[in-house]
């Protein structure tokens, strides 16, 4: 055999040895799914969706658990994912991540996104919707502003959220009381149908799967307005998946006339929230000490995850809409931004913040 073809089956040899080692991260391993949110709520309902189908694309792996850890607006499982002792560190955080927290330096947020391992994310836009007896009575979205206060359902003050809606209520010009404390979503879904509260923001997956059903079909609700979405473009506008719910943009020209431009440091940190959230509203972490091979390995299993038709028609049947992934190196810019926000615009955040809490 001459030395060019030794030469190559070596290099064959060496290359089939690395595709073991990098199939085998997982052989034996049970994995654990730290969803940040209560059991039966939209983050956790997409998290055991993916549980069901993410094993066939890691090979060897034992099983894959999903655990809950909600509190703190999301934060106690992003820092017990953030924290894994070295036997967890093959375990993922299937979160609703809130980039607020870190970005005001949140004392109950004990680790940086930056320093996770970032898999994998999903695009959904947000939308706000109100219920229609809320006093003198809301007709159409204009209408929020005549409101003689409406109280809005929301998590903790600090979530990004919360945050989001006062400003959109802000800039319209809209009178609220902000109702914190509600540990997730489908709490506060319930406490709108009870009528506690007027008027909370939902995710696409909740808006089709329950809101829609349960509270504009029945004629308790309508929907308010979706955080402005960059088209294609670079114009604002409305998400490709809520066609019939009008963009804030929409909603401020009905109330401010037509020819108003919302401009400021409401609305600039609006766009920045919205901008991230959009981009990356569920997100898939590893820990910090997540292996680098086994990090890359979880990223191609969610790059076939993503074109398994089996796992999209299980999405759609359960969400009603389509999954729309990030994955891996996608994603880092967008994390990465959360570096470079200016320290003035930092310290408005701050200031802001601090007086819902008052």
């Amino acid at each position: 055999m001459s030395a060019i073809a030794r030469g190559f089956l070596l290099a064959c040899s060496l290359c089939a040895a690395c595709g073991v080692a990098f199939g085998q991260n997982f052989s034996g391993q049970a994995v654990t799914i730290i969803v940040n949110y209560p059991a039966g709520g939209p983050t956790d309902i997409e998290a055991r969706i993916l549980a069901r189908h993410l094993p066939k694309y890691m090979q060897g792996v034992r099983s894959i658990v999903v655990r809950n850890l909600g509190g703190a607006g999301g934060n106690i499982g992003v820092n017990q994912l953030g924290e894994s002792p070295e036997r967890e560190r093959l375990n993922l955080g299937f979160f609703t991540w809130d980039p607020l927290t870190q970005l005001i330096q949140d004392e109950s947020l004990h680790v940086r996104y930056n320093d996770l391992k970032f898999i994998a994310g999903f695009r959904q836009p947000s939308l706000l919707f109100v219920r229609r007896d809320t006093p003198p009575g809301i007709d159409r979205p204009a209408d929020v502003v005549k409101a003689q206060i409406m109280k809005v359902g929301a998590l903790g003050p600090s979530t990004q959220t919360t945050v989001r809606q006062r400003l959109a209520l802000d800039l319209l010009g809209a009178k609220y009381e902000i109702i914190a404390g509600y540990k997730g979503v489908g709490e506060i879904e319930l406490a709108v149908r009870r009528g506690d509260v007027h008027l909370t923001v939902t995710s696409l997956p909740s808006w089709y799967a329950s809101v829609k059903p349960n509270l504009v079909d029945t004629g308790i609700v309508i929907p308010l307005l979706q955080y402005d979405y960059e088209r294609a473009d670079g114009t604002p506008g409305r998400h490709p998946d809520l066609p019939d719910v009008p963009a804030f943009s929409e909603v401020y020209k009905e109330v401010k006339g037509q020819a108003a431009v919302p401009g400021g440091e409401r609305w600039q940190a609006l766009q920045l929230l919205s901008r991230i959230m959009d981009s990356l509203f569920r997100t898939v972490f590893m820990p910090p000490n997540a292996p680098p091979a086994a990090v890359e390995e979880m990223r191609a299993a969610f790059e076939k995850l993503a074109n398994d038709a089996d796992y999209i028609a299980d999405y759609e049947k359960v969400l009603r809409n389509k999954p729309r992934f990030i994955i891996g190196a996608q994603g880092e810019p967008i994390i990465a931004e959360l570096g470079k926000v200016q320290p003035s615009f930092l310290s408005f955040l701050r200031s802001y913040i601090d007086a819902g809490r008052r």
